[in-house]
């Protein structure tokens, strides 16, 4: 019996190559984009994390809370303070640190200079972590100590790559940031840290220097009969033992405690994928919506062989399962497609969307798991697209429907409401699609049409970490700053060159500023970004000055202490008053403002209120920057070297690099690329992100317009005697059309209302991914709804001009 139904329906489907193929196609887009987003979802959030008892590893957060109510959560460092009372403490948990902060250093592999991604981390890190070394062993206590020995611990992939996958380099000396590194491991192949390490040295934790801000990451393992409420309250309140003050003057007060691992290190990229999960499923059931009512209305065709087989004593139950198999192989050879299509969009997902989607650890693939999960999205869609179509061709009128001779259909007249309210839906559910990707491009467009404050063209960076041996003095690095400078610019073609800690567009140091008054006292610290300059940088990225000097040559380690201001500062600090004149207290020294210059774009550290926006800036020159810590700084942020060419392509990369090459052989250049790369990159996750929900949204405005297009055409070729009898009584072509297209667009409206409804609740669940854009933005609700009344006048005006060809004559003598 079922190989009977299989049969016939496969002949059905073979006589129908059009519906059959655009049904297939219309499942497999939907089905591809499901299966490549759960594979990214799968990899990252539902998969353990590569530890041994992943559920007992947590990590440091913080919980910020007024009047007792929680305002918001993140990841949270601590300081050396914090990290002493922690041991001494929190006895229920095995803790370790990391350094969150990190820029590429220098390694001499054989004979050339390569850069490669360090990570700090203390004793014990990789046993809290429950990975041992493949070969070799991991830090001590007794070296991770400050002035104890310099140790490297490698990668598998740097352990191949550079020394050829040697067991015997463990135990020997490699030449790292210019120092001398006992190699005392490797790692295992499949050992993921939190970020993409190609090496570990150790931390070396204090209480001063780096220690003495929150710097540290924590990682800590529960021990056995620990619960999780349990550690986390005993280490947040050792951890809060060591803050001088916990509550800052708007009220709000920040408590430590500890959240799991794997939460943590996914927080970066759920929203996104979850709003992607989203939009698939959307696409999915617009699909699924719209195969319902193209079923519909091709049961309606179908009508006088459905009234026939139950006339001659076939069952309704029969003709139930006859439909539904035929639904079955539709999402069968839709599940296919979607397998191939869904491993394309994955590769293409993991080339495009890696920093978006995917974590160190996180190995997207179409495993077993994401088969199984296809294959029930399969059953599902069929079952979702096929029961309601199956049930309403089972319920006809036979007598009524043979004596018709099938002119009007199942779908037809009062019955047609079905497939009105499946094209309701599949036009809500894109509303809904089509706001969120738009808010995304608004804020896209906000943040990319923010104003520089310089002129990019021309620039060249060139970025280099001296986090380096022969530069822990600040006399060595000066020295060396002047040397590179003088040879940059001796290469032909280079209209200037300048340095300075950092980037446009990147996040820099903060430094703690305070406001000098009248009075002379200090005010407490304030919000603010520091870097470190050459003289000559203002002009060779031709930021305007708005009043006061630039920094000279002249402002030397012996002169009156001197720094520049953004303008962002001068305006949040210095309110009405002129800045210029005026004092801050860096580094423990009071400084003169002899500047102010427009603000250029950078990511924040602190207070994160969007990718990139004009944070208040200080600018000191180098010969005055403080001499305290200067390598660790460097550990975190690396030095860049800023080329304005006189055209672009006047200086080759290759050049370039040899330049720096003669200055230090030693010092690897990490990355050499114009400042409108540097942009680009700073912008990649709101970029993605947008165009990934665009395209959903551009798929399921496609689908609806499909849905609308056979609604009408199904309805023309249904109403052909009703429409040909209202020409013959008079009507125009004109208003026949207009009869035959308006229950189309009457349904789009109505579909459009429901969708800006729950478009307008749900919007405020993407909040945190806006900037610039309120998320009831009036205009992209507004260009939503007119794109989706032209797309539904389309899709309803082009099957009603086929009324044009009616004869009514012809179809009067017919009847």
């Amino acid at each position: 019996m079922i190989a009977d139904d299989l049969k016939y329906g496969w002949r059905q489907l073979i006589k129908a190559p059009g519906f059959s193929i655009t049904a297939i196609l219309t499942l497999g887009l939907a089905i591809g984009a499901n299966t490549a987003v759960f594979s990214l979802v799968d990899a990252v959030l539902l998969k353990s994390i590569p530890y041994p008892q992943p559920e007992r590893l947590a990590t440091m957060g913080g919980i910020y809370t007024r009047d007792g109510a929680e305002i918001r959560r993140g990841s949270m460092a601590v300081t050396g303070a914090g990290w002493e009372a922690l041991k001494k403490q929190a006895g229920s948990v095995d803790a370790a640190l990391y350094s969150g902060l990190t820029s590429p250093v220098s390694l001499v592999a054989s004979t050339h200079t390569i850069s490669v991604e360090p990570q700090r981390v203390s004793a014990g890190y990789f046993r809290v972590l429950g990975v041992t070394p493949a070969i070799g062993r991991e830090f001590t206590a007794e070296e991770d100590v400050v002035g104890g020995p310099t140790l490297a611990i490698l990668s598998d992939r740097l352990w191949r790559s550079a020394f050829n996958g040697d067991p015997a380099v463990v135990g020997q000396s490699i030449l790292i940031k210019a120092e001398q590194h006992v190699v005392i491991g490797v790692m295992p192949a499949a050992f993921r840290s939190n970020v993409d390490a190609d090496l570990w040295t150790p931390l070396r934790p204090s209480t001063t220097g780096e220690g003495g801000g929150t710097n540290y990451g924590v990682i800590a393992r529960m021990k056995d009969g620990v619960s999780l409420p349990q550690a986390s309250g005993e280490a947040g309140a050792a951890v809060d033992s060591t803050m001088q003050r916990r509550t800052s003057d708007d009220g709000v007060t920040l408590s430590h405690a500890l959240v799991p691992l794997q939460e943590q290190m996914a927080s970066d990229v759920r929203l996104p994928l979850q709003l992607l999960s989203a939009g698939v499923g959307v696409v999915l059931l617009v699909a699924c919506v719209n195969l319902a009512g193209l079923l519909l209305a091709r049961a309606g065709r179908r009508t006088r062989e459905i009234a026939t087989r139950l006339a001659v004593g076939g069952n309704r139950r029969a003709v139930v399962r006859q439909l539904l198999i035929e639904s079955l192989m539709l999402a069968v050879c839709g599940g296919i497609a979607g397998l191939a299509i869904g491993a394309a969009a994955l590769a293409g997902l993991k080339v495009t969307a890696t920093d978006l989607l995917l974590t160190p650890w996180g190995e997207a693939a179409l495993d077993a798991r994401v088969l199984s999960v296809t294959l029930a999205l399969t059953a599902v869609t069929a079952l979702l697209f096929g029961l309601v179509p199956a049930l309403q061709a089972s319920r006809l009128d036979v007598q009524a429907a043979l004596a018709e001779g099938g002119t009007r259909s199942v779908a037809g007249g009062a019955k047609g409401w079905p497939r009105r309210l499946l094209v309701v839906a599949e036009v809500a559910l894109g509303v809904v699609l089509l706001v969120g990707a738009g808010l995304l491009i608004r804020t896209f467009i906000y943040l990319q049409s923010l104003p520089a404050g310089f002129d990019p063209n021309h620039l060249i960076a060139v970025s280099a970490s001296l986090e380096d041996a022969r530069y822990e003095k600040h006399e060595s690095v000066e020295a060396m700053f002047a040397r590179s400078l003088e040879r940059l610019r001796a290469i032909p073609g280079v209209e200037s060159a300048a340095l300075s800690l950092g980037l446009p567009y990147q996040r820099i140091l903060n430094m703690g500023t305070r406001i000098v008054g009248a009075s002379g006292v200090p005010s407490d610290f304030v919000a603010s970004n520091a870097t470190y300059v050459s003289p000559g940088y203002f002009e060779a990225l031709r930021l305007p000055l708005l009043s006061g000097r630039t920094l000279r040559d002249t402002d030397t380690r012996t002169s009156a202490q001197a720094v520049v201001v953004n303008q962002a500062f001068a305006t949040r600090y210095f309110k009405d008053s002129d800045a210029v004149g005026g004092h801050v207290q860096i580094g423990g020294q009071v400084r003169e403002i002899v500047g102010v210059v427009a603000s250029t774009q950078q990511r924040r550290g602190f207070q994160n209120t969007g990718p990139i926006e004009a944070v208040p800036g200080v600018y000191m020159p180098f010969s005055q920057f403080p001499t305290g810590g200067l390598r660790t700084i460097h550990g975190w942020f690396s030095t860049a070297w800023l080329i304005r060419q006189t055209t672009d392509g006047a200086v080759t990369e290759a050049t370039i690099r040899r330049a720096m090459s003669e200055v230090d052989p030693l010092l690897a250049v990490s990355t050499v690329r114009g400042l409108d790369d540097v942009k680009s990159a700073s912008l990649v996750r709101q970029r993605t992100l947008m165009m990934l929900v665009a395209a959903l949204g551009g798929l399921a405005l496609f689908l609806a317009a499909m849905g609308i297009h056979a609604l009408i055409s199904s309805g023309v070729s249904e109403r052909q005697r009703e429409l040909g009898i209202r020409m013959a009584l008079g009507a125009t072509v004109a208003q026949t059309i207009r009869d035959a297209a308006l229950p189309g667009i009457l349904t789009a409206i109505a579909g459009l209302v429901v969708g800006c409804v729950v478009a307008y609740g749900a919007s405020g669940l993407i909040r945190s991914l806006l900037w610039g854009v309120k998320e009831n933005d009036p205009l992209t609700f507004g260009a939503v709804i007119g794109a989706l009344l032209t797309v539904a006048i389309a899709a309803s005006v082009m099957p009603a001009l086929r009324v044009r060809k009616l004869d009514p004559v012809s179809l009067l003598r017919s009847e």
